[in-house]
């Protein structure tokens, strides 16, 4: 995804402490959103890939250099919410939840390196938590900056995105949502009334990340005829992966944002920052 960084004509740098900024973080760059909750509109959004200088460098040492070089991360903010794009996370229900034991059942499905600390979020549309890994470094650094910043991973906005579809769907065919990130995408189902899966799988290149999605839904005996998916994340279009998609998904649409956040930038997709832009949502 190219480099964008766009704002509305109302915005001002010097009310920042009025605004909320949500920052989301991977290995090859970072995005945020900036929310002036007051007039109820996205007042900026920006996307920058990091150069090649940074490209080998520990994410402790990218978010720093993304917070001393970016002047709009050197504000204070009414609220922050910071979203580290990974496939090392699980769900645990939460009838079965402790916290003690979160180390526990992350180990169950992932390793957790000496270096990486455990977070979780509670989904409320599912009545489970989602426990994810992020680096030590990482988190105290962001910490030191933002003092009040909320942990919160893709799949909370994954979830929580294809549980509102479910409610407004008149007709209850099949719903699937899937999120592409940079080398991973997460997938969930919806189906027969019930929250079916949420996994995450890590891509070589685009023919696997179709593969996969195929054959997912073939375990659970979906027809592509029969069900409503949408793409979000880093599809944009007229790609080779949009192509892709196209030719093995014709009914696919993309996420579209539902919001009472007004979205004024008809230059940039929606759906390619779609988790970006409901980071605030998940504790509200």
């Amino acid at each position: 995804m190219k480099n964008f960084f766009v704002f509305n004509e109302g915005f001002s740098k010097s009310k920042t402490s009025t605004y909320i900024l949500s920052l989301q973080l991977d290995e090859v760059g970072y995005s945020y959103t900036i929310i002036d909750t007051i007039g109820k509109i996205y007042a900026a959004v920006n996307h920058h890939n990091f150069d090649k200088k940074l490209s080998d460098k520990p994410l402790s040492e990218k978010a720093n250099s993304m917070i001393k070089e970016d002047l709009f991360l050197s504000k204070n903010y009414k609220a922050v919410f910071f979203s580290l794009v990974t496939h090392k996370s699980t769900l645990v229900p939460a009838e079965l939840f402790d916290r003690r034991n979160i180390k526990q059942y992350f180990t169950f499905n992932h390793y957790l390196d000496d270096y990486e600390e455990l977070h979780f979020n509670y989904i409320e549309k599912i009545d489970a938590y989602i426990i994810f890994a992020v680096p030590s470094d990482l988190t105290t650094l962001l910490v030191n900056k933002f003092p009040e910043i909320i942990f919160v991973h893709q799949n909370h906005i994954n979830v929580t995105n294809i549980m509102d579809r479910s409610e407004k769907t008149k007709f209850k065919l099949p719903l699937i949502n899937v999120n592409v990130n940079n080398k991973s995408f997460d997938i969930s189902i919806f189906k027969e009334d019930k929250f079916h899966l949420l996994n995450s799988y890590i891509y070589n290149d685009f023919n696997d990340l179709i593969y996969y999605v195929m054959n997912t839904l073939n375990q659970f005996d979906i027809k592509l005829t029969k069900s409503y998916i949408n793409f979000s994340g880093l599809v944009e279009k007229e790609s080779d992966l949009h192509k892709l998609i196209s030719e093995f998904f014709p009914n696919h649409n993309f996420t579209k944002l539902d919001s009472e956040i007004a979205f004024n930038f008809p230059d940039i997709d929606e759906h390619l920052v779609y988790n970006l832009l409901n980071l605030h949502h998940a504790y509200n």
